[in-house]
């Protein structure tokens, strides 16, 4: 029997991410598509190419299973290229599924793109199945890579010729959003999205972004597509929206802008619209501390926003100064009160091993963290991910500990520092967690905010993602006696 073989120009290929052990993500069910990838379908589908999605991370197939379920998908196919997009946590996952794809097609080409190829496109093709590398932004170095034979005329492109790397020189920004056409949420399966628990109290529930790149210069950061700051206009934004909420039914949207209201004007431009048009969704945004505003706040309240992460990071002036976040520790206070009296939730990100923290700030910046009081908390160790300032510096220093990528998720220690070792931070990460969220004055508010299932599914499932730690706790005190 003949089967009709189906012709792919790329078949975009996403690895589902899987927590290690010991980190309290691991314990928490959430899966969410890739936004960048179906920016870059959208792109090349507009432009006349045939694409398609297998997204691992969104349908939760775990490595083991990916070649059973890749068959499965594409028993019967040709593509001229494969793309992989990776973050440094899954870049070692991606490189044994590319692997196998590229055994499986030989004559196809393997493109890696993503925060980490970006990052690092050199150590990236020093795998040799590994034809290229779009670095940055990829909608339009990836057209001219299906449109041209000639890799060395594409900006934004590494590759390899004659054993050597090849690194182009680097693709413009695209400077507005609004120019991209609309993502084709029906070429994947966005019914299945389903965020972090505690970032949403509605289901369905999506991610969208609406912004490029970052005005801040964090030394922490990896800024893949730099610090201009490109942004979908608001009526563009809710036009998105609306075809999100009418169209596929969902509910809830978690806007993942690295700091959402770095324009206070746009966001309350598409705020007013929301609300005009009487759009009946919850959403949850990012913030700088420092960019909070109390009467965008309440008009952010009455558009649905319920809750905003702030990356507070430290509340030690030295230690702020010390990767550069430009902020002080009245800025911290003000964000979470304003957000706090405008009846949004707010979480609060910190991360334990910053350059200059010691023992004693540690403590203080728990101590600060009760009395601050946020309805969540979110705790790192400091990873110096690559193509950030941190990364770098820690590598020309020889203070990198491991470069094993897998280890690279917040919960080990990547950089040697000044006082403070893997076992400390460690102890500390315990010691966050559970100096915050068992006090009894934390337990209690927490059970009478219980208004739905949600909130109560909520509260099971962060109390058996907690749980290892309470237990490990336990049993390093009991085991010092």
């Amino acid at each position: 029997m003949n089967f009709k073989i189906l012709k792919y120009d790329i078949i975009f290929i996403i690895p589902r991410y899987q927590p290690t052990e010991g980190f309290i993500w691991k314990a928490i069910e959430y899966r969410f598509h890739s936004p960048g990838v179906l920016s870059l379908a959208g792109f090349l589908n507009y432009h006349g190419f045939k694409t398609s999605i297998f997204d691992c991370n969104l349908e939760q197939i775990p490595e083991e299973s990916f070649e059973i379920e890749f068959e499965k998908r594409f028993s019967n196919i040709e593509a001229l290229f494969f793309g992989f997009s990776c973050t440094t946590q899954t870049v070692n996952t991606t490189y044994r599924i590319s692997e196998k794809i590229k055994k499986k097609f030989p004559h196809s080409k393997i493109v890696f793109g993503g925060a980490h190829p970006t990052a690092l496109p050199e150590d990236v093709l020093k795998h040799s199945h590994i034809d290229y590398v779009a670095v940055g932004e990829g909608e339009i170095t990836l057209l001219e890579l299906l449109q041209s034979p000639n890799p060395s005329e594409i900006k934004g492109l590494a590759y390899r010729k004659e054993n050597n790397i090849i690194i182009n020189p680097p693709r413009e920004r695209i400077k507005n959003l609004d120019s991209l056409p609309f993502p084709d949420y029906s070429i994947i399966p966005i019914h299945k999205s389903k965020p972090l628990i505690g970032t949403y109290k509605r289901l369905p529930a999506t991610i969208m972004v609406t912004a490029r790149g970052c005005p801040g210069r964090c030394t922490f950061c990896s800024r893949v597509t730099g610090n201009y700051l490109s942004v979908m206009s608001p009526e563009r934004m809710l036009e998105e929206v609306k075809i999100l909420h009418y169209k596929y039914g969902i509910n809830q949207i978690i806007f993942y802008d690295d700091t959402f209201i770095s324009d206070k004007n746009r966001i309350e431009k598409f705020c007013d619209l929301i609300i005009e048009n009487k759009i009946k969704i919850s959403w949850t945004c990012s913030s700088r501390v420092d960019r909070v505003y109390p009467e965008l706040l309440k008009k952010m309240k009455k558009a649905g926003c319920y809750q905003i992460m702030f990356g507070i990071e430290s509340f030690n002036e030295v230690v702020l100064k010390n990767i550069n976040k430009k902020t002080k520790p009245e800025d911290i206070f003000y964000a979470i009160r304003e957000t706090k009296k405008a009846g949004i939730e707010a979480r609060a990100a910190i991360m334990l091993g910053n350059p200059g923290d010691t023992e004693s700030i540690l403590n203080e910046n728990i101590r600060l963290l009760k009395k601050l009081n946020p309805d969540m908390i979110q705790v790192t160790i400091t990873t110096a991910i690559p193509g950030s300032q941190m990364f770098k510096d820690a590598h020309i220093k020889g203070k990198i500990l491991t470069y094993d990528w897998d280890k690279y998720e917040g919960n080990y220690q990547i950089v040697e520092h000044e006082t403070l070792d893997f076992k400390t931070l460690q102890k500390y990460y315990r010691k966050t967690y559970l100096k915050f969220y068992l006090r009894p004055s934390f337990i209690i508010r927490s059970i009478f905010k219980i208004n739905s299932l949600t909130k109560i599914k909520v509260l099971i499932i962060g109390f058996l993602s907690i749980f290892p730690i309470i237990f490990k706790n336990i049993f390093l005190a009991s085991s010092k006696k």
